[in-house]
C-alpha cells in the first residue's frame, strides 16, 4: 500500500502533534479508537485544495451556482438514480452539526424520534438537546424481517415525529437491506414520519450495496433529508465539510432554510475538497476500500484463532469492528482494561449506549502490521480472563 504511505509512522512525536487520535494515546500504545484513517488523505482531494490556495481566499460564489452542488447532484443521479436539484443541496460543517440544528427546528419538547441501537452517542444527544425523546430500536441484524417490522411498529406512539437512520451504522458497520428500508419507508408513510438519514460512511462499502432510503419512492424523497460527506471516506475530517439533500418543499426544506446563518457555510477550501471527492471514485478510494477489507479479514482471522470468545459480525461497511466481549465475563469497562493491559486504545461501548463491560469499538483503518500487532496484544492480554 505504498501509495498511502507517509514519511511518518503513527505514534511518532510528529504524528502525535497533528493527530488527536494519536496525541491522546499513551507512549508505545496503539490508537484504534477515533474515526480517522492513519493513511494519507486522498491525493485528488488534497491537490484540489492546494490549487484553491493559488487564489485569494475570498468569499466564493454561492455553492449552488459555482458547480459544488451540481457535482453532488450529478453523483447521486449517476450512482443511485436520485434526482436532486442544486437548490436542494444544503452545505454544512458536519453531519453531527446538521443533526443538532435540524432537530432544534423540527421537534417540540416531548416529541419522540426512533433511532437504531447501538448508535453513536451524538445521534441520541442531538435529539435530546432539542427536547426530544430518543427511542431505541434494536438493529435488525440479529432478527428476522418479521420480528424487525413488529419491533419497529411497536415503538411508534402518537408523539413519534421522526426516524433517525444511520446507514451504514456506526459502530457495527451494519448496512440496511432494501427489504428493511422498505419496512421503514412503509411505516414512515403510514404514520407520517420524517426521516433523517445519516449516510456518512456510504462510500466505504466493503460488501454489498448502499441504498439511500430517499431513492425508494417519491414519497420517501419528500420526507427524507440525506446527510453525508467525504470526511470519512476520503480521510479529511480536519477540513469540516458535509451536506444535506433536502426535499424541494415541506418541513425538512423549511427547517434547513430557517437554520440559515446558524450553520456557517463551508467556504472555498472545503468546497474544493467536496467537488474533488464527488467527481468520481478515485484510485485512492478504490484501493483504500480494498485495503480496509483485507484489514477487516485479517483482524477477524486473528481473533478467531487466538481469542474466539470475542465475537463480532463482519462489518459490511465502515472501518469499525464492534467487539462483543460478553464471554470474557468482565466486571469493569472493557476498553479501560484493554488499554491498561495492552496499550491498545478502543472506544468504550458506553459511547454507543451499551454496557462498557461487554462492548467496544475498534477502528481498523491503519497499516496492517499495526492491526496485526494490536489484535495479538488484545488476544494475549485478555486470554486469561476467559
Amino acid at each position: 500500500m505504498t501509495e498511502h504511505a507517509l514519511p511518518l509512522t503513527p505514534a511518532t512525536d510528529e504524528w502525535r502533534a497533528f493527530s488527536k487520535k494519536w496525541h491522546a494515546c499513551p507512549p508505545n500504545g496503539i490508537s484504534l479508537d477515533l474515526a480517522d484513517m492513519d493513511f494519507s488523505s486522498d491525493p485528488a482531494v488534497t491537490a484540489a485544495v492546494r490549487r484553491e490556495l493559488d487564489h485569494p481566499l475570498v468569499y466564493p460564489p454561492d455553492y449552488r451556482s459555482n458547480g459544488t452542488a451540481e457535482t453532488i447532484t450529478d453523483f447521486y443521479s449517476s450512482r443511485y438514480g436520485l434526482r436532486v436539484a442544486p437548490a436542494d443541496v444544503w452545505l454544512s460543517s458536519s453531519c453531527v452539526a446538521a443533526s443538532y440544528l435540524l432537530f432544534d427546528q423540527l421537534l417540540v419538547p416531548g416529541d419522540e424520534v426512533l433511532y437504531f441501537s447501538p448508535s453513536y452517542h451524538f445521534i441520541v444527544d442531538s435529539i435530546s438537546a432539542a427536547g426530544g425523546r430518543p427511542v431505541a430500536v434494536e438493529l435488525p441484524s440479529a432478527q428476522s424481517s418479521s420480528i424487525f417490522r413488529h419491533l419497529l411498529a411497536a415503538k411508534i406512539t402518537p408523539r413519534t415525529r421522526a426516524i433517525y437512520l444511520c446507514n451504514p451504522n456506526n459502530p457495527t458497520g451494519f448496512v440496511f437491506s432494501r427489504t428493511e428500508l422498505e419496512y421503514i419507508a412503509d411505516l414512515a408513510q403510514s404514520r407520517n414520519l420524517l426521516i433523517v438519514s445519516n449516510e456518512l460512511h456510504s462510500r466505504l462499502m466493503l460488501e454489498g450495496e448502499h441504498i439511500p432510503i430517499a431513492t425508494l419512492s417519491e414519497d420517501m424523497r419528500s420526507r427524507t433529508v440525506t446527510l453525508s460527506g467525504p470526511t470519512k471516506s476520503h480521510n479529511i475530517s480536519g477540513l469540516g465539510v458535509a451536506f444535506g439533500l433536502t426535499p424541494p418543499k415541506g418541513p425538512l426544506k423549511d427547517a434547513s432554510c430557517r437554520i440559515a446563518a446558524r450553520m456557517t457555510v463551508p467556504k472555498s477550501l472545503q468546497q474544493a475538497a467536496l467537488k474533488a471527492a464527488y467527481a468520481e471514485d478515485s484510485p485512492w478510494l478504490l484501493s483504500t476500500i480494498k485495503y480496509l477489507r483485507e484489514n477487516r479479514d485479517t483482524a477477524l482471522y486473528i481473533f478467531d484463532e487466538m481469542l474466539p470468545s470475542v465475537r463480532m459480525t463482519p462489518p459490511q461497511a465502515t472501518y469499525f469492528l464492534w467487539l462483543d466481549l460478553r464471554q470474557l465475563g468482565l466486571d469493569r469497562d472493557a476498553a479501560d482494561l484493554i488499554r491498561q493491559r495492552t496499550g491498545v486504545c478502543l472506544t468504550p461501548g458506553r459511547e454507543f449506549g451499551c454496557d462498557g463491560r461487554h462492548w467496544a469499538r475498534m477502528t481498523f483503518a491503519t497499516y496492517r502490521p499495526i492491526i496485526e500487532a494490536a489484535v495479538h496484544l488484545i488476544s494475549s492480554g485478555m486470554r486469561w480472563t476467559v
